[in-house]
């Protein structure tokens, strides 16, 4: 493979070839469709949550900014201790197993709040253990879900697959968000929790009928270690001259974005006086973005290349903040901050499709487990640290303060990913146009990428999805 003389032959190909229609429809794909759905399950109950866990923990415990921030700290947390282990976990077993087990134990643990309710146990120990164990779940259960997809299907339908799920998730987010909020109204903010818990388990169902191969792992002769498999992933990432700055781009922006998601709820809850409707139509606005997002970015990139839709999206991220600093309690802000959220979300969307496809591409199929992994424990290990800087910084010098340092330093980002080696990785002009494609990567790239059907063949038969 003709890898020296082109950094990243894999997504030249796989931008070019995901926008042939000739390859058929990946709905008819059934154990595609079963993933999809699954995710979709997964993201209207996690919605509901959403909306619900900042409501019990405000609303009815009465909880103070730094509280928050601790609970923001426990669903946060897991991804920087359980990261590493899971990607090991995943590129050492099965992963339909892990995906099953994982969801399961995420709806055992959420189960434990309307119980509680019931009980008049409810506290706020209790909700930082329940977040805690929710989280290390979804850190287990999505580790190996993303990292199967590469199994699922070629790699040169990745981007496509990207895109649709990546539309569905902002849908399913938005339709949990908006339930949320009514069944929150209905019936309360601890039980509305109750229907994420019915989501794991659907999410368990679909997860294990997906019947799909997946490769054995070729291992070294040498008897390796748990721990060495975790160093192999983490100097992979560190070495690779695509994945690295897309790794540390996201670092940044999932950092200031947590700040800012610990820090906005209580504004909007208290400064500006939003109810819960209120609330879950704004997340739910936000959430249409992103679908919007999705729709848009396979078309961007074939047109101006990755680099430029990636880039453009962290620069517009900072003014999407801006109504959320200028408004006041109103109808006309509540619509405004909706829109600010839109752009975000939508932008997030697009130029997070776009990295996770570039990354899946270019990295080694037996390395998909432990590269995620690696990728989830840097770039989401900066969540409880910001989390906790978010707490004081809102706590010493007030929520307005907070939003607006988060504001500018959502710049830092774009200027990461401009300012890095990304540009001699891939290429600036469209995928698939001459310029693009140094003479010598075509056909290497395409020998590497011309998979056998069969190996992503689901044993159902694919047309049983129309």
């Amino acid at each position: 493979m003709a890898v020296a003389s082109a950094p990243f032959p894999e997504l030249i190909v796989v931008m070019g070839m995901t926008l042939r229609r000739s390859e058929g429809s990946l709905w008819r794909h059934g154990c595609f469709f079963r993933y999809w759905l699954a995710n979709a399950v997964d993201l209207v109950g996690s919605g509901v949550t959403q909306v619900a866990l900042p409501l019990v923990a405000v609303v009815e415990l009465h909880v103070s900014v730094w509280q928050a921030a601790l609970l923001s700290f426990a669903q946060k947390c897991p991804p920087l201790l359980v990261s590493l282990p899971a990607g090991a976990l995943a590129d050492r077993h099965r992963k339909r197993p892990v995906m099953v087990g994982a969801a399961l134990a995420g709806g055992a643990a959420f189960l434990v709040i309307p119980l509680a309710d019931a009980m008049g146990r409810l506290s706020l120990g209790l909700l930082y253990g329940v977040a805690l164990v929710g989280s290390v779940a979804e850190v287990f259960g999505s580790t190996a879900r993303i990292s199967l997809l590469p199994s699922l299907l070629p790699r040169s339908r990745l981007m496509e697959a990207n895109s649709k799920l990546g539309g569905i998730n902002s849908l399913a987010d938005s339709a949990g968000s908006q339930l949320g909020a009514v069944v929150v109204t209905a019936l309360g903010a601890a039980h509305a929790v109750c229907l994420d818990v019915i989501s794991y388990l659907v999410c368990a169902v679909l997860l294990g009928r997906i019947r799909t191969h997946e490769p054995d792992v070729a291992r070294p002769g040498r008897k390796t270690t748990f721990r060495g498999e975790i160093a192999e992933g983490l100097r992979y990432v560190w070495s690779h001259p695509t994945i690295r700055p897309l790794v540390l781009a996201a670092t940044a922006y999932v950092a200031v974005m947590a700040f800012l998601t610990t820090l906005w709820p209580v504004y909007l809850l208290r400064r500006l006086h939003y109810s819960s409707a209120a609330l879950g139509t704004t997340l739910s606005v936000g959430a249409l973005g992103g679908f919007c997002g999705a729709l848009v970015v396979r078309p961007l990139v074939a047109r101006y290349g990755p680099v430029r839709v990636m880039l453009v999206a962290l620069a517009l991220a900072p003014f999407t903040v801006a109504p959320l600093l200028l408004a006041t309690p109103g109808r006309f802000w509540q619509v405004a901050v909706g829109v600010g959220m839109f752009v975000q979300v939508g932008c997030a969307v697009a130029q997070g499709s776009t990295q996770r496809t570039v990354r899946q591409a270019a990295c080694d199929p037996a390395l998909q487990g432990r590269m995620l992994a690696t990728s989830r424990w840097v770039v989401y290990g900066s969540q409880p640290v910001a989390a906790l800087l978010a707490g004081a910084v809102g706590s010493w010098y007030g929520l307005w303060d907070g939003l607006a340092l988060g504001a500018v330093t959502l710049a830092v980002p774009f200027l990461v990913l401009r300012l890095s080696s990304l540009r001699d990785s891939l290429p600036d002009s469209p995928p698939g146009s001459p310029s693009s494609v140094p003479s010598d990567v075509p056909r290497a790239a395409a020998a590497v990428l011309e998979e056998s059907p069969r190996s992503h063949t689901c044993p159902h038969d694919e047309s049983d999805v129309s």
